[in-house]
């Protein structure tokens, strides 16, 4: 299973990049408490720390998005970022199940499971071997 694809990680890579930056990067960093919202998150009434976190986790979304059309040039590179979005897709996919269970997050963040068990295998398919 592990680099079946790899021949066609470049093509992964920028759906990925592109994926990333419109789904979740640039609304983040543009208006974090929409976006909670359109996930069902309870909004705080005091929102200057949430709004700040929610940009800074935008921004830096959106700089690994960037590298990823950017490492589609650097051949030699791919292995660290695919290992980094191996790495970031397990931890979210942790992060989320541990809301399940604790039942710390709506409903549309534990189907969201689905969505990093996803990516995870497809990383794996596109590993550069």
């Amino acid at each position: 299973m592990i680099g079946i694809w790899a021949a066609n990680n470049n093509i992964y890579l920028v759906i990925v990049g592109v994926a990333t930056l419109v789904f979740f990067g640039l609304p983040v960093i543009v208006a974090p408490m929409s976006w909670a919202r359109a996930l069902r998150w309870e909004l705080p009434q005091q929102r200057d720390l949430t709004n700040i976190f929610g940009r800074s986790l935008g921004i830096v979304i959106s700089i690994i998005a960037i590298f990823a059309f950017r490492v589609t040039q650097i051949p030699a590179a791919k292995p660290f970022f695919f290992d980094l979005m191996l790495w970031t897709f397990v931890g979210m996919l942790l992060l989320h199940i541990y809301g399940a269970i604790r039942k710390t997050q709506p409903v549309t963040e534990t189907i969201e499971i689905g969505l990093w068990v996803i990516l995870t295998l497809l990383t794996l398919c596109f590993y550069p071997v």
